[in-house]
């Protein structure tokens, strides 16, 4: 159950009540008691490739998120279909943060599968193009 400094973070990011945070299960309890550290770390998917981009997404465009997708941080056009297989690998990675953090770890973890490609299935099969992100983790703390 959180307590004390963990418990007022709960409430404030979520707007519920002891009685309703009592109910959270053990993740979520594991992720509220790591929550500083876990806001350390800002996660980037990165274009790496871009071929006939309908959207005009181009080589080196970044979508940052700490945690959550930060516009003023990113760089380039957030088209829907590449958003949407980077936000499911976001996801993904925010359950690999969480334990990590809880296991006390300094090295982030590794990100097997880093790279990521949009929903447009390229000009031979019907689409435009395509682009290619690579997500990698970054630590913010000093």
């Amino acid at each position: 159950m959180l307590k004390g400094p963990m418990l007022e973070i709960a409430k404030t990011a979520t707007g519920l009540n002891d009685e309703a945070i009592a109910k959270f299960h053990p993740g979520m309890e594991k992720l509220f008691g790591n929550i500083n550290r876990i806001t350390q770390v800002q996660v980037i998917a990165e274009v790496m490739k871009s071929e006939n981009c309908f959207a005009d997404v181009r080589v080196g465009d970044k979508l940052v998120f700490d945690p959550n997708l930060n516009p003023e941080k990113s760089t380039g056009v957030m088209c829907p279909k590449a958003l949407l297989p980077v936000l499911v690998q976001v996801a993904a990675i925010w359950e690999m943060e969480v334990e990590w953090a809880d296991a006390g770890k300094e090295k982030l973890p590794e990100i097997v599968w880093r790279n990521v490609r949009c929903l447009d299935p390229g000009l031979e099969d019907g689409g435009v193009g395509g682009v290619v992100y690579r997500i990698r983790l970054e630590n913010l703390a000093p």
